[in-house]
């Protein structure tokens, strides 16, 4: 019998190994993603399906991803990109 998580690491094979160790750990760093600030090819995070909009609260910023550790620009890119 194959668990969800195994699917879900399955899924997750061709998006390469920042994606994977995200997976199996928790968030990664922005270093290990190779996270920057700016766009890369007009690749924005804000069209990324890991990226989360929500309305800022306190310590919550108003952009996150769910792979990566901290607040993200919703004009930054990184290596574990994915267009929705």
């Amino acid at each position: 019998m194959t668990s969800r998580r195994s699917l879900f690491a399955i899924a997750l094979l061709p998006l390469g190994p920042a994606a994977q160790a995200a997976t199996a750990a928790g968030p990664i760093s922005k270093s290990q993603a190779g996270y920057q600030d700016v766009p890369n090819n007009g690749q924005v995070c804000a069209q990324c399906a890991y990226c989360v909009f929500q309305a800022a609260t306190g310590d919550t910023p108003a952009s996150q991803c769910k792979l990566i550790a901290g607040p993200i620009s919703p004009s930054g890119w990184c290596e574990v990109w994915v267009p929705r």
